[in-house]
């Protein structure tokens, strides 16, 4: 049964695994780094569990009217479940502070996957930034930024 909670600085452990299981190595994010960014007041992260076992997080950051996803992993044998999907859901439910009235996020522009994903989850492409993530061989990719309105509500 997967079940959905709250995670804390206490789980960056746990955070930094899965996180290094889901993404090559010089993109993973650390253990310190997980830590002070879970400690930080505006920082949140919802969390996926099976059996114990943490399969899916995603981190968001709000600032005044905004929320940005800063990551979202699924563990490799988690994946093609919708897993991403229930957490996205989750967030939208659950983390709703008021004034809340954009989701932002970016995604690498070769992620083809994710970017579909994201489309179908409602988030729209707003721009890009030039040679934003860096590839382990040194190439460098550009970063799709999209937004979603919150509930409903109506962009231009």
């Amino acid at each position: 049964m997967t079940t959905a909670n709250f995670l804390s600085r206490g789980d960056a452990g746990a955070m930094a695994e899965l996180h290094a299981a889901a993404f090559p190595a010089p993109d993973a994010w650390s253990l310190n780094a997980l830590s002070e960014l879970m400690s930080l007041p505006t920082t949140r992260a919802l969390g996926m569990s099976e059996e114990g076992q943490l399969q899916g997080m995603l981190i968001v950051q709000f600032v005044t009217g905004e929320a940005e996803i800063l990551t979202m992993a699924t563990a490799p044998i988690a994946r093609r479940r919708g897993l991403a999907g229930q957490l996205l859901s989750e967030l939208e439910q659950r983390l709703h502070p008021p004034g809340l009235t954009k989701w932002l996020l970016d995604v690498a522009a070769d992620n083809v996957g994710a970017i579909a994903f994201y489309e179908k989850c409602g988030f729209q492409v707003d721009g890009r930034r030039s040679n934003y993530y860096k590839r382990l061989e040194g190439k460098r990719v550009d970063a799709i930024l999209m937004s979603k309105p919150v509930g409903g509500q109506i962009t231009k």
